[in-house]
């Protein structure tokens, strides 16, 4: 659906397009950091708690700079166990939480990013 804005003069027009590149990064910081708070909160209500030692290594990483978001485990010990909880083994079932988590929340990013853009043109932050 297009939407119209209101521009008055050039200047307007000029300020309005100047705007778009910062506009962008904001919403893309503020979309990476939703979507990885969605992802890690799902993976945390997912992942069993038997001891709840995995529960406290899922663990989100944002690289604002290079537009990247993660959601994991990296602790080297906890990372071998989450494997074998995710994907299971010849002795235990698969209990997936971490690709579910993503699969869930992947739908959002577009949507998300989409309602911060607006936001950040209009000159609104988060």
């Amino acid at each position: 659906m297009a939407r119209r804005i209101r521009l008055d003069g050039l200047r307007g027009v000029v300020r309005a397009i100047e705007r778009i590149p910062e506009a962008m990064t904001e919403a893309r910081t503020e979309t990476l950091h939703e979507w990885a708070d969605n992802v890690q909160g799902t993976a945390e209500d997912r992942v069993p708690r038997r001891t709840g030692a995995l529960w406290e290594s899922i663990e989100q990483k944002v690289d604002e700079q290079y537009g990247r978001a993660e959601v994991g485990v990296w602790e080297p010990t906890a990372m071998e166990y989450a494997y074998y909880v995710e994907k299971g083994t010849s002795s235990m079932e698969d209990q997936p939480f971490l690709v579910p988590a993503f699969d869930e929340h992947r739908p959002q990013v577009t949507r998300t990013y989409r309602a911060a853009l607006r936001r950040h043109l209009r000159g609104g932050g988060a």
